[in-house]
């Protein structure tokens, strides 16, 4: 009774646990990804509750429910990767949001708090992409209606019973790709292609009233078919130019309509969206058209907009109007709505708004009208996802209420750029930069730079006695926040300008700090490399801020949209601008890349020379002028490729021949095995911005192990499969080589039966950490491995590949690790003083950091006095994932792609930015903060302490020369 009491008169005075260190070295960015299909919220008893929210899938397996009002997320649900989380359909239906997952299975979802109300797995294959419809009955019963590849089913949408399900005849060959529900009967529509197209008509009980096939010979794999008007299926046939139209609810023969008749003379065009009213064709790109379809299923334009961006067709009061956008000035787009009834303009639309070119086109527009409750006007509300898949909603008068970057999601490359220093440090710089100026000469500039200082040290002062504060608008909300500090290196140089390449082919540069987007271009034709099955961009920094007045400069290549060959964009990294030379839509290569890195040297301007390998073998480089440059470098530098699919590696040198710059085969390694049929599945060095303190490790006995500190090697790790023998079954077989690719030596080879990937692989300094899955034990591991010299150093001064090879002792344990990993990266400090720390993103979302002396082979069964004088651990097989070590708290990442470290100013911290659906970034320090003072230190009582002590010293000096006076005088 005393217990409930007391819990009753504190329970007022107790709000919570606050985890006071969220937020403060760190952000977190929650995305959505590429929407595919979205809705406005229908209103529930009043007009005005209509358009609060929209409700989106995308194409990161998401559905989600924004805020219309500031774009925030209401509530997400992130499915699972690859292809059993994709939604492939989504249907509102005002009470419920109804989604197919992986092909098979039909959920229904709560659309205020994003609750699971049930779900049904549907029989069919996961490669088909399955198709939901709702049919409303009377008595306000509604039936979900699911495809899957062989069957189609009818749930009752309220407690997800299976009311009726029916087999889809010859399901094996026919590919059923629609459902569509139409005056009270379900119309399922399959293809076979080059033959037929199938139409199977049920009643909502699940009685099948006909089935019927259409002779339909134009259905390639080009052809896109999309039910238009509720009640036809119209077809896109590029071959022939035309359109083909047949009824759902008489299905006899196709129509044909030419697009030359129509008008369309310029290719083929693409269905964007259908509704009542008629159905919007986009003719090549170029400009739109509304079409509709006659009673002979004869398409006819009903109108031609020639300079519309996108249109789209909204019902409001059971009226249809076709609402479009047209391009008015150089960042300014209008819209303009028509009444498709009476076909007049809508006078209340023809508002302008700020569309920004980094967007690209608009791609999807989703439309809502409602009335005023003032004046009885059209109000509207438009949401628009653009190119580089951003998401932004426009309303009020054509005032753009917010924008999602939504490529964010996307993220494929990533750096971390230093800040550049401030105007004084650059006149410093400049100051002794010169080696002509006299000693009078540097004496004026040193007077000028201090009174330079002198001046900006009185205005801040003066501005800071003011009270003024500079302010900006900012998009989102239409809210305020005070401007942040210039783009100026801090002290410790925490504070970096993130590099981003997203997959649309935008580049973004974002503050560390903060996460807040300092520019962002998009270079349209630019797209990812696909590499190891996972896509990806190669970004380098040619030129760092470190040499002013240089400006520096980065370069990112990928590949071009159209031609498949090399696409490749260069541009300062702090300001976005665009080298000399270089259009703002990047330049498109006339050879494709099979191979590319930055020079390790630079030449006087400190630049670093971006050498590409096409396919004819001749090397190219970038920028031109440094070709004679690479030409004098030839004879070190080397290169290799690998053939994935075939296991093979060739290592090359660089030799010029005349003007132009060519590679000799150097070695070759098979890493094949015809039986196993092996493919490369990584390839990994060392981190380039890594820096090495120490050669060797000091051990128990005071001897020095050195470390084999090869800077050519590479971690390569293939996967097959052992074909099954009368004895035994088929089982996963996983390689790792570490190989000198400038010689072709292999240092080590390492074989794991019975595991299979995904390898995640981690390579710095003189060790390998890489994980992979038993399959004998089903669980996940970890082995590390460390290379050494010996007790005696080969080489003291420099490594070179090309001396007689030095055999390392190599060391390796395996571990196992408790939870599935995502993605695996090590810490970079300036010096590499600081300890190193393994950041391993889990698949549950969190981000564990786990020290590397857990890792550590030498760890012993049994310790001795020399491992314990060492410091190391003894070995035990689990390691341990403990609460304190997760760095981003209860902060949850989905499908986290990678890890990037950078490092900065303070030798005990690490940069990291965790990159996927979500953004993450934080400090980290491995060896705790031993550089700087604890936030909670005592300044005041060290301050007195340090002046107690000096007056006491001064005293003591005092009374110890009187004493020494008076003993002389006695």
């Amino acid at each position: 009774m005393w217990k409930l009491l007391i819990f009753v008169l504190f329970y007022s005075h107790v709000d919570g646990l606050y985890e006071d260190q969220i937020g403060k070295f760190d952000w977190r960015q929650q995305h959505i990804g590429l929407v595919t299909q979205l809705f406005w919220e229908s209103a529930s008893g009043s007009s005005s509750s209509a358009g609060k929210r929209l409700y989106v899938s995308t194409d990161s397996n998401v559905i989600a429910a924004l805020n219309s009002v500031n774009g925030q997320i209401v509530w997400r649900r992130v499915f699972e990767e690859e292809r059993r989380g994709e939604v492939d359909d989504m249907l509102y239906t005002g009470n419920y949001l109804l989604t197919v997952l992986g092909g098979n299975r039909l959920q229904a979802w709560q659309p205020g708090s994003g609750t699971i109300m049930w779900e049904v797995a549907m029989k069919g294959e996961t490669t088909h992409t399955g198709k939901v419809g709702f049919a409303e009955e009377s008595g306000s019963r509604g039936v979900a209606v699911g495809l899957s590849s062989e069957r189609v089913y009818g749930v009752n949408i309220r407690d997800g019973t299976t009311l009726w399900d029916v087999e889809l005849p010859n399901s094996d060959v026919v590919k059923y790709k629609h459902v569509q529900v139409y005056d009270g009967t379900v119309y399922v529509v399959g293809m076979t292609m080059g033959a037929e197209v199938k139409v199977i008509s049920i009643d909502t009980d699940g009685t099948v009233t006909s089935t019927k096939s259409v002779l339909a010979a134009f259905i390639r794999k080009d052809t896109s078919c999309e039910v238009a008007e509720n009640s036809y299926l119209m077809c896109v046939c590029p071959s022939s130019e035309s359109l083909q139209v047949i009824s759902l609810t008489q299905p006899a023969t196709f129509t044909s309509t030419s697009l030359q008749d129509m008008g369309v003379s310029e290719g083929t065009v693409d269905i964007i969206s259908s509704g009542s009213g008629g159905t919007v064709l986009s003719a090549a790109g170029k400009y739109v058209l509304l079409v509709t379809i006659a009673t002979n299923n004869k398409v006819s334009i009903r109108k031609q907009l020639p300079k519309a961006l996108i249109a789209n067709t909204v019902t409001f009061e059971d009226r249809e109007f076709l609402l479009y956008l047209e391009n008015t000035g150089s960042e300014e787009v209008t819209v303009f709505g028509i009444d498709l009834e009476t076909g007049e303009s809508l006078g209340e639309l023809g508002h302008s708004f700020n569309y920004a070119h980094h967007n690209g086109k608009p791609t999807q527009f989703y439309g809502l009208l409602a009335k005023r409750a003032k004046d009885g006007k059209l109000a509207y509300k438009l949401a628009i996802v653009s190119q580089d898949y951003s998401l932004q909603l426009i309303h009020k008068s054509g005032k753009v209420g917010w924008r999602r970057e939504e490529c964010l999601a996307y993220v494929y490359a990533v750096e971390m750029v230093d800040l550049p220093v401030s105007e004084n440090q650059a006149k410093f710089e400049d100051e002794f930069g010169s080696h002509e100026d006299n000693v009078v000469t540097m004496f004026m500039k040193r007077v000028r730079t201090q009174l330079s200082q002198l001046q900006t040290f009185i205005m801040q002062q003066v501005e800071r006695l003011q009270g003024v504060k500079h302010h900006t608008a900012i998009m989102e909300g239409g809210e305020e926040e005070e401007d942040e500090e210039d783009l100026l290196r801090d002290e410790f140089s925490l504070h970096k300008m993130v590099i981003l390449v997203t997959r649309p082919g935008k580049v973004l540069g974002m503050r560390s700090q903060t996460g807040h987007i300092v520019w962002q271009h998009l270079v349209p034709d630019l797209a990812p490399f696909m590499s190891f099955g996972r896509q990806m961009f190669m970004l380098h920094t040619q030129r760092t801020t470190a040499h002013f007045p240089h400006h520096p400069q980065c370069v990112v290549l990928g590949k071009n949209k159209a031609s498949g060959r090399g696409h490749l964009y260069a541009f300062n990294p702090i300001t976005a601008e665009t080298v000399s030379g270089m259009s703002g839509t990047g330049e498109h290569l006339p050879y494709s890349v099979k191979q590319a890195f930055v020079l390790g040297t630079w030449d006087e301007n400190f630049m670093k020379a971006f050498i590409m390998l096409d396919d004819s073998h001749m090397v190219r480089v970038y920028p031109e002028t440094m070709k004679r440059f690479v030409q004098e470098h030839s004879s070190t530098t080397y290169m290799f490729l690998a053939d994935i699919e075939h296991g093979a590696l060739n290592g090359f040198r660089l030799h010029p021949k005349h003007s132009d710059i060519t590679v000799d085969p150097v070695w070759t390694v098979n890493l094949q095995n015809t039986r196993l049929n092996m493919k490369i599945t990584n390839i990994v060095s060392r981190p380039a911005n890594e820096h090495i303190h120490s050669v060797g490790r000091v051990l128990g006995d005071r001897s020095v192990l050195y470390k084999y500190l090869n800077p050519n090697l590479v971690v390569i790790t293939t996967e097959g499969e052992e074909p099954a023998t009368s004895q035994q079954k088929a089982y996963p077989v996983v390689n790792v080589y570490v190989v000198d690719v400038v010689t072709g030596h292999m240092v080590f080879h390492g074989n794991h039966r019975k595991a299979s990937g995904p390898l995640h692989v981690v390579h710095s300094e003189n060790w390998v950490v890489y994980g992979y899955l038993n399959m004998k034990q089903h669980r996940y591991e970890m082995a590390g491995l460390e290379m050494y010299e010996g007790k005696i150093q080969s080489n003291v001064t420099a490594f070179s590949s090309l001396s007689a090879p030095v055999t390392p002792l190599v060391l390796r344990h395996s571990f196992i690790f408790p939870l599935p990993v995502a993605s695996m990266a090590t810490t970079v400090t300036e010096k590499g003083i600081t300890a190193k720390d393994l950041l391993i993103a889990l698949k549950n979302g969190g981000i564990f950091s786990l020290p590397k002396a857990f890792l550590d082979p030498r760890r012993p069964l049994a310790p001795t006095q020399e491992t314990q004088e060492e410091g190391t651990l003894p070995y035990i097989p689990e390691l341990p994932v403990h609460t304190e070590g997760i760095i981003n708290y209860n902060r949850t990442l989905f499908h986290v792609r990678g890890l990037h470290t950078a490092p900065t100013g303070l030798e005990s911290t690490s940069l990291v930015l965790a990159y996927g659906l979500d953004l993450f970034q934080t400090r980290v320090q491995p060896s705790k903060m031993f550089d700087v003072l604890k936030e909670d230190f005592e300044h005041y009582v060290i301050a007195i302490v340090v002046l107690s002590m000096l007056l006491v010293s001064f005293i003591t000096k005092k009374l110890a020369s009187r004493k020494a006076l008076n003993k002389q005088w006695k």
